[in-house]
């Protein structure tokens, strides 16, 4: 990749986007196998006397197994487009993942303290979601400075990179929401009026709201990634063998 366009996020930003909507049939294959993860979890909790889990439960499963399946569907697409980065990354940042679930639930307790500092929404299914998925998206940028430490960041030191791009580009991550509200809401409702009623109403227009916030929040994850690194530079070996 020429040194010109490494320096662009923005070009890398959309080239991973695009990558990752091409390349759909790989989505779906991980989709599959984290589907298949979550399963085993909920069969081992009934077999240990914990019972089967709420509808809410259930919810939060699948929305948790998405997110991991697009989260190694955007390492795919780093190690694809991203010349520095180790042949082994995708590997390793799947590894990464499986592994961080004591750091996730530290990092879940914090993005609550932070949405009740922020102020509650409307739908508690809202804070839920986004306390999760900005939980992971921060574990998953810890992942990329632990793994490889792009400019010489370790995790913690990336992972702030991309917060704090992310704050800066509040504009962007709304209007990528409120695109996918738009393209989901049934024909004839508001936004407002199909908002914590709409899983009773209309699972399918709720399936797909659910779909496409969740791709709206990885968007905004990857162009945020994608600046970081180009910021941060190439991985730094001598710090990722440290």
């Amino acid at each position: 990749m020429p040194d010109g366009q490494q320096n662009r996020g923005p070009a890398l930003g959309e080239t991973l986007v695009t990558w990752m909507v091409d390349n759909r049939p790989a989505l779906d294959e991980r989709m599959k196998e984290e589907g298949s993860k979550a399963l085993i979890q909920e069969f081992m909790a009934a077999e240990g006397g914990q019972g089967l889990p709420s509808p809410e439960q259930r919810l939060d499963r699948a929305r948790q197994a998405s997110a991991r399946a697009w989260l190694r569907h955007m390492s795919a697409a780093i190690q694809a487009n991203w010349a520095p980065v180790a042949a082994s990354f995708s590997a390793d940042m799947d590894k990464w993942l499986v592994g961080g679930e004591e750091r996730l639930e530290a990092l879940r307790l914090d993005e609550e303290a932070r949405a009740e500092q922020r102020g509650l929404a409307a739908d508690p299914n809202d804070d839920h979601r986004e306390v999760e998925l900005r939980a992971l998206g921060r574990l998953y940028a810890e992942g990329i400075g632990s793994t490889c430490s792009p400019g010489g960041d370790d995790g913690p030191a990336f992972a702030r990179r991309v917060t704090e791009w992310q704050a800066e580009h509040l504009l962007r991550n709304r209007e990528l929401v409120d695109d996918a509200v738009a393209r989901t809401t049934p024909e004839g409702l508001s936004g407002s009026e199909v908002a914590a009623p709409l899983w009773e109403r209309a699972p399918e227009a709720a399936r797909a709201r659910e779909a496409a916030l969740l791709w709206a929040r990885v968007q905004f994850l990857t162009e945020a990634v994608a600046d970081s690194l180009m910021a941060a530079g190439p991985p730094r070996l001598d710090t990722a063998d440290a």
